[in-house]
């Protein structure tokens, strides 16, 4: 794209390097409390003789989900007949079962790797509709005797729940009830996303869950979940026996506001720019968290917060695509610019079917493309605004990590009280390579990859 007569700020301001503090609580062991809490999900192993086990595998990039899964095998092998793990990820292994099973291997789960065979069939079966919502399961998953879900507790990048809640509602997210819904239901999923301008997704998705675990089709035994802390490890896994669908909701709730408290957020409330180094499926849903830069998923205003307990920023610059996407760029349409590097990396297919299971289409919208960040800096830069003190700028590596972030002055100046935060390097120009792009080593070097 030739953008040489557009208007660039050539000057680009000077950036600090923050530190932010969060809570760190992290499971030492993973394995034994893997272990711990599959004993609270099957007290008796005598109901597991004979039975065919199921643990599900979502798509999302967690950290320790392959010591998770293994582990669940482990500890079931020698009390039952055989264990499967099933593929659960809705759209996101592009709609067939090789993409499934790739996107398993790339997480690290594989047969050799966690011991048991790895079952991605898309195949389902509609066993339900509940208030207009279709229940759709796997027949992989209907193929087993009993089924824990194994997922990721935290807040989901499309999920909009009013307050207060609706009676008889959880406010769930991503966890358990979500991977049953959504990522069993593999390309079916798209059923729950025809809910969202009614009675919203997360509301169908508790729907479809209850339906199916209240239900005699499917066998859910409980749920072994993963709470992660800001530094993306492993803070809690939690096991939960099915005694009743409210008391499993329940729990999963409460999960949930723990997860909350521990999720890294950016330290200030107004931005003007930011770079995001890394967008990815493996950093979340929609590339960046959109709760975490203030935009939803179904349409924004620059500069305007999507609820006001959120951040409000003008522009945005993707910098570059993770690997662990697979060409997967949805939530590319939260960007006002990107780099070329970015741009070649996207399967625009892929990505087109991810942004339509989730009926969010401009989450597939290209935006203008520079040939470096050096490029998109300028040029992003000339169109955004400024106030007295400065341009208000931000650069993070992505939204799941933000520890460490690079702040202009005039952002500095806006950093909350209640925020814990310190000045690691003062002011000074960005450091760039030969082709024009952030040395992220210099200030990211435990993250760049």
């Amino acid at each position: 794209m030739k953008l040489d007569l557009c208007p660039r700020v050539r000057n680009l301001p000077p950036f600090a390097v923050v530190e932010q503090v969060f809570a760190r609580p992290r499971v030492s062991d993973v394995r034994a409390a893997v272990f711990q809490e599959m004993h609270k999900i099957f007290p008796v192993p005598a109901h597991l003789v004979d039975k065919i086990v199921g643990l599900t595998m979502p798509s999302r990039g967690i950290r320790d989900i392959q010591t998770v899964v293994r582990s669940a095998v482990e500890f079931l092998k020698p009390r039952c007949k055989e264990v499967r793990v099933l593929t659960a990820m809705g759209t996101h292994g592009g709609g067939t079962a090789d993409g499934e099973l790739e996107m398993a291997g790339s997480r690290g789960v594989t047969e050799a790797s966690v011991g048991a065979r790895v079952c991605s069939r898309m195949e389902t079966r509609h066993i339900a509709t509940v208030d207009g919502v279709e229940v759709h399961v796997s027949e992989d998953a209907l193929a087993c005797d009993l089924v824990v879900l194994v997922n990721r507790i935290k807040d989901h990048t499309d999920i909009d729940w009013p307050v207060p809640l609706p009676a008889g509602r959880y406010g769930l997210e991503s966890g358990f009830a979500k991977i049953l819904a959504l990522g069993l239901s593999k390309m079916q999923a798209i059923e729950m996303h025809k809910h969202i301008p009614g009675i919203g997704l997360g509301a169908a998705i508790e729907t479809s869950a209850r339906r199916t675990i209240g239900g005699t089709e499917l066998k859910i035994a409980g749920g072994l979940g993963i709470v992660e802390n800001a530094f993306d490890e492993t803070a809690e896994i939690i096991g939960s026996p099915v005694e009743t669908v409210d008391r499993f909701f329940a729990t999963e709730a409460a999960a949930l506001g723990r997860s909350r408290a521990l999720m890294p957020s950016l330290p200030v409330m107004d931005l003007d720019l930011l770079y995001c180094v890394y967008l990815g499926k493996d950093k979340s849903g929609q590339g960046m968290h959109t709760k975490t830069i203030g935009r939803s998923p179904y349409g924004y205003i620059q500069g305007q917060a999507w609820k006001p307990s959120m951040p409000r920023i003008h522009t945005i610059i993707g910098g570059r695509l993770t690997e662990g996407s697979h060409g997967n760029a949805i939530g590319v349409g939260l960007c006002q610019f990107i780099t070329r590097r970015f741009d070649e990396a996207v399967d625009w297919e892929r990505t087109a079917v991810n942004c339509l299971s989730a009926l969010t289409p401009n989450q597939a919208m290209r935006p203008i493309v520079c040939e470096n960040d050096r490029d998109a800096l300028q040029l992003a830069l000339a169109v955004c605004p400024s106030g007295a003190t400065g341009v208000r700028a931000a650069v993070i590596f992505s939204t799941l990590e933000m520890t460490r972030l690079l702040l202009t002055p005039a952002a500095m100046d806006d950093i909350a009280c209640t925020v814990d935060a310190h000045v690691v390097a003062e002011p000074a120009p960005l450091h760039f390579d030969a082709e024009g792009h952030l040395e992220l080593d210099r200030y990211w070097s435990e993250n760049a990859s």
